[in-house]
């Protein structure tokens, strides 16, 4: 457990996205950010309304590829202080074993980059 009371410690991040209805193809609703990963969850910002409950499909595209992460978004944070026209929303993850193995490997590259925001910021220490 961590110090927030969370399963699986969040990592910042700033991964661009595509959201997509349904757990599996579905039609592609629009583009976003993952603000935060964990093994469990996401914070994503999107330019598109997303219902809380219902399940989305999330591709994130890095430098070894493309990781698809069905969700269901568990809350609406609200709206974006960057950009008036995007929302935070709460993502929870229902991943196969195959997905959470590779989604192990994704945080685990999120967990050790160093953004320039992380400046003088020991991002692995406790890690």
């Amino acid at each position: 457990m961590t110090k927030n009371g969370r399963t699986h410690e969040r990592w910042p991040s700033d991964l661009a996205v595509e959201v997509f209805s349904g757990p599996v193809g579905g039609v592609r609703i629009g583009e976003g950010v993952l603000l935060d990963l964990s093994l469990t969850g996401c914070l994503l910002r999107v330019r598109a309304l997303l219902k809380v409950g219902a399940t989305y499909r999330i591709s994130v595209k890095w430098k070894d590829g493309l990781l698809d992460l069905p969700g269901r978004v568990a809350r609406d944070a609200g709206r974006s202080g960057t950009d008036a026209a995007a929302r935070h929303y709460g993502v929870a993850f229902n991943l196969t074993g195959g997905q959470e193995k590779e989604l192990r490997v994704l945080v685990d590259v999120v967990r050790r980059t160093e953004r320039p925001e992380d400046k003088g910021f020991m991002r692995s220490y406790w890690g």
